[in-house]
């Protein structure tokens, strides 16, 4: 009687289509060699009872269909679904994309410890920003990028 209540009871759960099946069948397996053979109605509507909401639409559709069905024609179709509910879900998951992230701000670096860029030879500090009408302090306020070391943007926002 155990393994009746088992068979009634078990639900697919988190197991994957295959091995919700195959434990289903196996309970049925051993009732019938405990003489107590479970008929594929039986089995068919065990099977449909274990399945999660997300099988709700198929498990009414499939009780709808007139024609007498096996359970090999239900495993076939319950793996089917199974392939076709996996695809939405992945289809779904690539559709939401994550909110932008605003990258945080560069730490800024106190004055006294500015670590001082080399100049070409003949030009003053503040010549090299090329507007020299511009203290030198806003250009160690202007991001650098660390890829190819120009003034003017981050290396997120690097085009090299």
């Amino acid at each position: 009687m155990a393994l009746q209540v088992q068979l009634q009871t078990l639900s697919k759960g988190s197991l994957s289509m295959i091995d919700y099946l195959d434990r289903k069948r196996q309970l049925a397996d051993s009732l019938a060699t405990n003489l107590t053979p479970v008929s594929d109605d039986d089995l068919i509507g065990y099977i449909l009872h274990g399945l999660d909401s997300s099988y709700s639409s198929f498990a009414s559709a499939f009780l709808m269909h007139s024609e007498t069905t096996t359970v090999d024609d239900l495993v076939g179709l319950l793996l089917q679904e199974e392939a076709r509910i996996d695809h939405d879900l992945a289809k779904q998951a690539a559709t939401q994309l994550p909110p932008p992230t605003i990258p945080a701000p560069p730490p800024t670096v106190p004055a006294a410890h500015h670590v001082s860029r080399t100049h070409p030879p003949n030009r003053s500090p503040s010549s090299f920003s090329g507007n020299s009408s511009r203290p030198s302090d806003n250009r160690r306020r202007r991001p650098h990028c660390q890829l190819c070391n120009k003034p003017g943007h981050e290396a997120i926002n690097c085009w090299q």
